[in-house]
C-alpha cells in the first residue's frame, strides 16, 4: 500500500495525514514524504529523520 500525506511535522497544513509510525502501523509499506522534506532546511537531516520516526 502507498500511502500519501506523510508528514514529519504533526502540526501540518494537510487535511488528513500521518506520521511515518502512524502509517506504517496502519499498513503501510511504502511512505510518500513530500514537502517535509523538500521544504526542509536540511533535506538528508529530514530523510534521516523519517527513517528513524518509522519505528
Amino acid at each position: 500500500m502507498v500511502t500519501p500525506g506523510i508528514t514529519l511535522d504533526p502540526t501540518t497544513e494537510h487535511a488528513r495525514s500521518a506520521t511515518p509510525a502512524e502509517a506504517i502501523r496502519a499498513g503501510a509499506d511504502h511512505l510518500v514524504i513530500g514537502r517535509s522534506i523538500t521544504h526542509a532546511a536540511d533535506p538528508v537531516a529530514a530523510i534521516q529523520g523519517a527513517e528513524r520516526s518509522k519505528a
